[in-house]
């Protein structure tokens, strides 16, 4: 996509999110994106619902155990 091409956005994201200087549409997507996964740790962190992991991964010798 060139810098000349136009992605449509709401006023009101356009107002809120792009109109200050530096702002672009791809930092907009990366904070969105980061505050996602914020949300969504912090949702499963609220769960306490977690199980144990066996991590046995075979060694560069071919045993199993920690690296």
């Amino acid at each position: 996509m060139s810098a000349t091409e136009k992605i449509p956005v709401s006023e009101e994201i356009y107002n809120r999110d792009l109109r200050h200087p530096g702002a672009t549409l791809a930092r907009l997507v990366e904070k969105v994106k980061k505050q996602r996964l914020t949300d969504d740790i912090k949702e499963i962190m609220a769960r306490t619902e977690f199980v144990e992991l066996d991590l046995d991964v075979p060694s560069h010798n071919g045993q199993t155990g920690p690296r």
